[in-house]
């Protein structure tokens, strides 16, 4: 079914006009009380506009928390209390009365904005919310994360945990809402404005641990200075060089190349099978965990020395002409190294929360 556009309601009074303008979906499923009202095409009932109160209207996409039955099998709110299905709107449009001054009472809109729950694609849900959203705010996917843009101003929306799809493994588990929404305000004759709490997103890093691989520098010392003494006696099979089609002597050449490499790489998994590193099946690209990638550096006569470091090693910068290149060769090994020990830690990614003034 192709996605029909949905009129972009400008503010409050748009919306609840909207509302009202709107025949409700009568059929054999839905009557006149469940109050159906798409917000575009009739067809597309699912994305429409319910009523909670005279200054309250969501905006629902038929995900979860939808408390509408459109189906056999689309039923988003099965188990889920009201209340929280409408916490879990995709859109909703409140009006909050306030009293300005002695001029008397004046009217602000609030515009609240959900992402799904769960850290899955909710494509469905980002549709919507670019073309149900107004004018003034655009939805924007970037590197998998998703921003509500306002003025310029990205503002990062993270995916809920509150009522995922693990919840129907378990409904006795208590739910509680996280409140990992954004909320937009504006006054009479103002403009959008973040209102409540915003979000910034910390993505995962990896950062050595100093302290651990303090105690095994005299053997990482040793087995770089033991690499640029071997390395060199197989020069031919990993340096880069240019391979031509029309040139056989380099086709032989990349051929010897990779027969090498692969030889290493099996005798590599061959002797982690002896030393029941490994299961039986074979592993391609097999690296040996930290533990064991230990006990074959710090001991110089190894037999799988040269064997681990091969791929670290193949069209490295070690052989390159320019002398400031081949100088990079040391942190191109620190950087395997740390890998390949398990001297990196990584620090899972984060979600911050960044409190507004009000």
């Amino acid at each position: 079914m192709s996605v029909y556009d949905m009129p972009r309601l400008a503010n409050f009074s748009a919306v609840a006009k909207h509302y009202n303008d709107i025949d409700p979906v009568i059929s054999k499923r839905h009557t006149r009380e469940n109050d159906v009202r798409p917000l575009g095409d009739r067809r597309r009932k699912y994305e429409r506009i319910h009523k909670f109160s005279h200054n309250c209207y969501a905006f629902y996409d038929g995900d979860m928390g939808d408390p509408i039955q459109y189906s056999d099998h689309h039923y988003m709110a099965k188990d889920i209390p009201m209340e929280a299905c409408k916490a879990l709107a995709p859109i909703m449009w409140t009006l909050e009365e306030q009293v300005k001054d002695n001029r008397g009472v004046w009217n602000k809109e609030i515009l609240r904005v959900r992402n799904g729950s769960g850290n899955g694609a909710h494509n469905g849900r980002y549709s919507f919310l670019e073309r149900a959203l107004p004018k003034e705010f655009t939805f924007v996917v970037d590197n998998g994360k998703q921003f509500i843009s306002l003025h310029g101003v990205r503002y990062f929306l993270p995916k809920s945990e509150f009522y995922t799809w693990s919840y129907r493994r378990d409904i006795t588990k208590v739910q509680k809402d996280d409140k990992k929404y954004l909320e937009f305000e504006r006054s009479p004759g103002g403009s959008w404005k973040i209102r409540t709490n915003s979000f910034t997103f910390v993505p995962p890093r990896v950062l050595v641990d100093k302290e651990r691989k303090k105690k095994f520098k005299p053997a990482m010392d040793s087995y770089y200075s033991w690499l640029l003494v071997m390395a060199p006696m197989f020069r031919e099979h990993l340096e880069h060089f240019q391979y031509s089609y029309n040139d056989q002597a380099s086709q032989d050449r990349y051929q010897a190349k990779h027969n090498l490499a692969k030889l290493k790489r099996d005798e590599l998994f061959e002797y982690a099978k002896e030393q029941k590193w490994v299961q039986d099946q074979y592993v391609w690209g097999y690296e040996p965990k930290p533990e064991h990638a230990l006990i074959i550096m710090e001991d110089e006569e190894h037999p799988m020395r040269m064997h681990m470091a091969w791929n670290m090693l193949v069209d490295s910068v070690l052989f390159d002409e320019n002398e400031s290149e081949r100088k990079k060769f040391r942190a191109h090994y620190n950087r395997w190294i740390n890998k390949v020990c398990g001297f990196n830690k990584t620090i899972k990614s984060q979600i911050i929360t960044n409190t507004e003034e009000k």
